[in-house]
C-alpha cells in the first residue's frame, strides 16, 4: 500500500520512532531495575551470611550451630529464607529450621573466598535465588576443612517487584507516547499549514478566484511558489497568445478576401487570385508558427549566431524581389558580432523589418549595428534605415500596438512591426522607431547581451 499523504507518512514515521525509542528505553530501564533489585538482594543475603557466620562454631571436627537464629525467618518453616551448609564433597552438614521441607537442588558450590549468586531460570512459586560461598575453617587442632554455605531466598518478592515496576513503567511510557504523538501531530499540522494553503490557493486559481499565488510562504517554498507563478503566468500568456494570433489571422485575411471579392472578370483575374491565395497561405503559416512557439526563450541554451551572414542573405533575397526599384542596400554589421538567438526568429524579425524598409524606401536601405552600455549592462543595437517617407511621430506607438496594423494606416509598412515586437518580447529585447538621417524611418532593435 502506498501512503500518498505527507502528514500520514510523517505521523507513521514518528509513531514507529516513538515506539522504537520508548521500547529500547523501557528495555534498558527494565534491565537496569532488575540488576538493581538483584544487587540489593545479594547485599541482603551477604548480611545474612555474615550474621550466620558469626554464630557458627566448629568443635571436635564438626560444626556447632545454635538451635535458633537471630532472624526469625530462618526459624519458620517455608518462610522463604533458607540456609544450608555442605562439606567439600557436597554432603549436607546443617540446614535451618525454615529449610526442613526444602527439596530444591542447590547450585554448584562456589569457589573458596568468592560469593556466587545464582538466579532462578523460571518464575514459578518455588523459584529461588541462591547465594553460595566457599570457606576454609581451621579447627582447634590446626586441621583445615572446607565448607560451603548456601543462603536461599524466594524469588517471588523480587518477581512481584519487577512486575509492578514493569506495569508502572509501561503505563507511563504509553502516556508519554500518546502525549508525544499529540504534540507532534499539532507540530506537523502547524508545519504543513503552508502546503495546505498552497493547495487552497492553487484550487482558487483553477476556479478563477485569483490570478497568482499571493501568500506569505516559508523560505523553503519561495522558489516553488515563484516558479509556479511563472508557470501560471506563462500559461496565461500562451492562452492570450493563441487568442491574439487568431485575431491577427482574422485581421490579416481581411485584405486578401476583400481583394478577391472585388475582382472583376478579365485575363488578369487568375493571376490576382493566385497571388492572394499565396499571400493568405503565408499569413496562415506564419500565424500558426507564432501560436505554437514558446512565450519565453531560453537564450543561454542557444549557440551564438553571427549576424552579418544572416543580414547578407536577407538583403540578397530582397534585392531580387525589389529588383525593379534598384535599391542600394548596405550591410555594415561587423563580422564578429554574434547573438544568442534562434535563427528562425531573427529571420522573421529582420525579414519583416527589411521588407518594410524595401517597400518604403526610394533607393537606399542600410543595416548596421553598435553596442551601448546602460546601467552597467551591455546591449547590442541593430539599425535598419531607409530613405522613404518615414513613420509619423503620432503613429509610431500605434503601429507597435496589437490591432494597430501599419498596413491599415500607412501604406508600405505591412504587419512586420507588430510581428517583430511580439518575437522580440520573448528575448527581452526592445524595438524603437525614430527618424533616419537618410530621411525615412530608423528602426532600432536593442538586445541585452547574454
Amino acid at each position: 500500500m502506498i501512503i500518498r499523504s505527507i502528514n500520514s507518512r510523517l505521523l507513521l514515521s514518528l509513531t514507529l520512532f516513538v515506539a522504537l525509542s520508548l521500547g529500547l528505553s523501557g528495555y534498558a530501564l527494565d534491565r537496569a531495575f532488575r540488576s538493581s533489585v538483584e544487587t540489593a538482594l545479594e547485599e541482603k543475603l551477604k548480611a545474612h551470611f555474615y550474621a550466620l557466620l558469626a554464630v557458627t562454631n566448629a568443635e571436635q571436627g564438626r560444626l556447632i550451630m545454635p538451635d535458633a537464629l537471630q532472624d526469625p525467618l530462618f526459624n519458620r518453616i517455608e518462610s522463604g529464607l533458607y540456609a544450608v551448609i555442605n562439606d567439600a564433597n557436597g554432603n549436607e552438614l546443617w540446614r535451618s529450621a525454615s529449610a526442613i521441607t526444602l527439596n530444591t537442588p542447590l547450585a554448584p558450590s562456589a569457589q573458596v573466598g568468592r560469593f556466587q549468586l545464582t538466579a532462578p531460570t523460571d518464575q514459578s512459586k518455588d523459584a529461588l535465588f541462591t547465594l553460595s560461598y566457599g570457606i576454609i575453617w581451621e579447627l582447634e587442632n590446626g586441621e583445615e576443612r572446607q565448607y560451603h554455605i548456601h543462603l536461599l531466598q524466594s524469588a517471588q518478592p523480587v518477581i512481584a517487584e519487577i512486575s509492578e515496576f514493569r506495569a508502572s513503567l509501561w503505563r507511563w511510557f504509553s502516556a508519554i507516547a500518546i502525549v508525544l504523538l499529540l504534540i507532534q501531530g499539532s507540530i506537523m499540522r502547524w508545519g504543513l499549514r503552508p502546503l495546505r494553503k498552497l493547495a487552497n490557493e492553487l484550487q482558487a486559481i483553477e476556479t478563477g478566484q485569483q490570478d497568482q499565488l499571493t501568500g506569505d510562504y516559508p523560505s523553503e517554498l519561495e522558489n516553488v511558489t515563484h516558479n509556479l507563478n511563472l508557470l501560471i503566468d506563462n500559461e496565461r500568456r500562451q492562452r492570450q497568445r493563441y487568442r491574439d494570433t487568431l485575431a491577427d489571422l482574422a485581421h490579416s485575411l481581411k485584405t486578401p478576401l476583400a481583394i478577391l471579392r472585388g475582382l472583376s472578370d478579365g485575363p488578369e483575374k487568375q493571376q490576382n487570385i493566385d497571388e492572394q491565395i499565396t499571400r493568405m497561405d503565408d499569413i496562415v503559416s506564419h500565424q500558426l508558427q507564432r501560436a505554437s512557439s514558446h512565450t519565453t526563450t531560453h537564450t543561454l541554451s542557444m549557440q551564438p549566431l553571427v549576424l552579418a551572414p544572416l543580414a547578407d542573405k536577407l538583403l540578397r533575397a530582397l534585392n531580387k524581389v525589389y529588383a525593379d526599384k534598384a535599391v542600394n542596400s548596405q550591410q555594415l554589421i561587423e563580422q564578429h558580432i554574434s547573438l544568442r538567438a534562434d535563427e528562425r526568429d531573427l529571420m522573421e524579425v529582420l525579414g519583416n523589418l527589411l521588407d518594410n524598409a524595401f517597400k518604403a524606401c526610394r533607393q537606399q536601405v542600410i543595416v548596421r549595428s553598435d553596442t551601448t552600455t546602460n546601467d552597467n549592462e551591455m546591449h547590442l543595437n541593430i539599425y535598419i534605415e531607409d530613405d522613404g517617407d518615414g513613420i509619423a511621430t503620432e503613429q509610431r506607438d500605434a503601429v507597435l500596438q496589437r490591432g494597430g496594423r501599419a498596413d491599415t494606416q500607412h501604406p508600405g509598412q505591412g504587419i512586420g512591426l507588430s510581428v517583430a515586437q511580439d518575437i522580440l518580447n520573448s528575448y527581452h529585447a526592445q524595438l524603437h522607431i525614430s527618424s533616419s538621417e537618410l530621411g525615412g524611418a530608423k528602426i532600432r532593435i536593442e538586445f541585452p547581451f547574454v
